[in-house]
């Protein structure tokens, strides 16, 4: 077990980490500059651990797993970023199986960012799972994966991964809020081992994460919070939504663009900043702060941490200079103008919330042919299994009932034809039509401060429209259920013919490969 892993398993030492993201190219000014760095924090005990990105951004850029390796072999403990965007589930398989070969058994497991450039053009997304599913699918191996060979099963060697997930509390919407939580739920259901919270400014954000983990979830799990050093152009690219999932707003950026008017270019104010933000998670209870930043040096490192510890007991009085937020903004829990962790007994905002009325006629004509026709031992679901029966041994028969299917959902829901279809499960809200990223457990954290997708912000983000259809319905618990990725054996079949004859996930629920000690919320 490595250092950083010790030391969450512990839990009483406070944990630092910081983040290393490599450039493009194998040397160079980016790999130098990583090196030089990693040298001086050699020299800072209080580190923990190295993360190194993943094709940060969408951007290609050296694999963390070859500079991870480089960097053990030197004795820096490392958590390599496992990101989905670029591989389907074999290559994530593949590349664990690297990883555990060269020594990296702490990972940071991300959905990713949607890619924005690439050699002759922008490469294809892949995104086959999302972050719930490959936590699940890692945890499956460090038990042991059970795998087919011909007309045996056997269970390979197990790995001995540290499971780590991101969440954003700072969602500044209901819908994209509850929605964070629903999927951390998930998240640790799949087997996270500890977790890592976005960046952000409000302080009251930060304890109802805490307060949601330790609350509604009774989880013991290790979280992080991402402590970043902005500056000034940082500060602006996020003020402006360029950076997915990063919101600085205004009052905070034209505060950073006035300490960088000052002779060291804002250097001193945004490490104290830092500084003085480590020691107010530290107060909430945070387990460790996660420090990222451009162009930070080792010096930097030891300032923010020396610093902190010389804060540590005035925590309290450092919480009002973290409540950066947009107007209005929504919070979890219902417990006024409190930026310390709420009671233990604090009641969810959304339950005092009006539920939005669902205006599609489709929305209420779709509901009613489920009940009527796909509801398990109901007289038309037992008419639609015969029927499916008879077409899977016709073949004419079941070509001309999919083309009436298919163009029928096409017209309807723009049908990709995955025939895998979730979409009861999402409120006849289609994630592979109108999700970039396909996301069928949850919304990616990139979501824009106005609810807009990260990548297209014309359209607002589908899970927004899937939550307050699961609210009008009462029905927000139902969003918990975890979804398999899409089967792509079932592709252009017939997704009703596969539902009723049970070929699609309906008929293959996830089954955990560790049952972790979290209860839903109620």
């Amino acid at each position: 077990m490595n250092r950083f892993a010790q030391a969450l398993k512990d839990g009483s030492t406070f944990v630092t980490t910081c983040e290393l993201i490599p450039g493009r190219g194998h040397v160079g000014k980016s790999v130098d500059n990583i090196m030089q760095f990693v040298e001086g924090i050699r020299s800072v005990p209080e580190v923990h651990a190295l993360s190194i990105t993943d094709n940060a951004g969408g951007n290609p850029a050296l694999s963390a797993d070859v500079l991870g390796s480089e960097l053990i072999a030197g004795g820096t403990d490392i958590i390599v970023h496992l990101s989905c965007k670029d591989m389907n589930r074999n290559f994530i398989e593949a590349r664990a199986f690297s990883l555990m070969r060269s020594g990296v058994t702490s990972l940071l497991v991300v959905t990713g960012d949607y890619p924005v450039t690439g050699y002759l053009g922008l490469p294809k997304p892949v995104f086959d799972m999302d972050s719930v599913n490959a936590i699940h699918y890692l945890a499956c191996m460090n038990a042991g994966l059970v795998v087919s060979a011909g007309q045996k099963t056997t269970r390979l060697e197990r790995t001995r991964f540290l499971l780590g997930a991101a969440v954003s509390p700072f969602k500044w919407t209901e819908g994209p809020c509850a929605m964070q939580y629903v999927k951390l739920e998930k998240k640790l259901r799949a087997g996270a081992d500890y977790l890592i919270a976005q960046l952000g400014w409000d302080a009251r954000k930060h304890a109802e994460l805490l307060q949601f983990v330790r609350g509604p979830l009774a989880s013991r799990v290790p979280v992080m919070a991402s402590v970043y050093v902005l500056t000034a152009g940082a500060a602006a690219l996020m003020n402006r939504g360029e950076i997915p999932g990063c919101y600085v707003p205004d009052t905070l950026l034209a505060a950073v663009r006035e300490e960088a008017a000052a002779e060291d270019k804002g250097r001193r104010a945004r490490l104290e900043r830092a500084a003085r933000q480590v020691a107010v998670v530290r107060g909430l209870g945070y387990n460790g702060a996660h420090i990222e930043g451009l162009g930070l040096r080792a010096e930097d490192i030891r300032f923010i941490l020396a610093r902190s510890g010389e804060l540590a007991g005035d925590w309290q009085r450092l919480l009002g200079e973290f409540t950066f937020a947009p107007p209005d903004p929504f919070y979890y829990f219902v417990d006024g103008e409190q930026t310390a962790a709420p009671a233990p007994d604090a009641r969810p905002a959304r339950r005092g919330t009006p539920r939005r009325r669902i205006a599609s006629p489709l929305f209420w004509a779709t509901r009613l042919l489920h009940r009527l026709f796909f509801v398990r031992d109901t007289a038309g679901y037992r008419m639609m299994r015969g029927l499916s029966r008879f077409l899977e041994g016709h073949r004419r028969w079941y070509a001309a009932f999919s083309a009436f299917e298919r163009g029928l959902k096409r017209a309807l829901f723009d049908c990709r034809h995955c025939d895998d279809c979730a979409l009861f499960e999402t409120y006849y809200l289609c994630p592979e039509a109108e999700c970039p990223k396909g996301m069928r457990n949850g919304p990616c954290g990139g979501s824009r401060v106005d609810e807009r997708c990260e990548i297209f912000a014309d359209r607002f983000c589908i899970w927004r429209g899937i939550y307050w259809r699961a609210r009008n319905r009462r029905e927000a618990d139902k969003l918990e259920f975890i979804l398999p990725p899409r089967d792509w054996a079932l592709y252009k079949t017939n997704s009703w013919v596969n539902y009723f004859l049970q070929h699609d996930h309906s008929g293959h629920p996830v089954q955990m490969c560790r049952e972790a000690e979290v209860k839903p919320p109620a």
